[in-house]
């Protein structure tokens, strides 16, 4: 299980989180929501490493860790571009493999399979990204927006592979598109207020003023 507590982080004057937990087991999916400047993406950039708190208590299998990203246990997929722009779609297809592409993936995807990543526009791209993340053999997995700026049918093919990949990996995802996350999510919380709350519907959304109202 992966669990982190008391997390603190302060930017000057300004404190972002102040001893939050948040746990995630292996063969679970944990879909994090909250307003923009919550915390969420620093959360996720606290547990992989690559962001500095002022103190944190991380540990994966009751093994205290200092930083997620030295290891293979945990792969992160950040908001930013990260694979190189150089790439040819084709390799980053080949590097994923078949338990994330499809027949059908490949076959949407085959008219652009010579091009690069810089070639790519901005949707493209980020789905090629989430499914470069979703390949990787990390037991867990930490998705930041994985459902933005991208179409629908790649948000149910994402959904899709998430699901499969959840029966074994642990999964945290975060985005603004709250119904596909939880939709795919076996468990939902909620950042509000420097507190995590679990969150059972969306009435509880609006119960925590995430939404204003339930809309059908």
């Amino acid at each position: 299980m992966l669990q982190i507590d008391s997390v603190t982080l302060r930017f000057g004057e300004r404190e972002i989180l102040s001893g939050c937990y948040l746990s995630c087991k292996a063969g679970e999916i944990v879909g994090l929501l909250g307003r923009n400047g919550c915390g969420k993406s620093s959360l996720l950039k606290i547990i992989f490493g690559t962001l500095n708190a002022q103190f944190k208590h991380l540990r994966i299998d009751d093994k205290i860790i200092k930083k997620a990203f030295a290891g293979k246990n945990i792969a992160y997929l950040p908001q930013h571009k990260f694979l190189p722009s150089f790439l040819k779609v084709g390799k980053i297809l080949d590097d994923c493999g078949p338990s994330v592409v499809s027949q059908e993936t490949m076959d949407r995807l085959k008219p652009i399979a010579g091009s690069r990543m810089n070639d790519l526009s901005g949707g493209e791209r980020r789905f090629l990204e989430c499914l470069w993340i979703l390949s990787r053999p990390a037991t867990y997995l930490l998705l930041d927006e994985p459902f933005s700026e991208i179409a629908p049918y790649q948000i149910e093919t994402l959904q899709d592979i998430i699901r499969e990949k959840g029966k074994e990996k642990g999964i945290i995802l975060t985005d603004h598109l709250y119904r596909p996350l939880m939709e795919v999510s076996d468990r939902i919380v909620l950042m509000h207020n420097n507190a995590v709350y679990n969150i059972r519907n969306e009435s509880d959304l609006v119960l925590y003023n995430y939404i204003s109202e339930l809309s059908f």
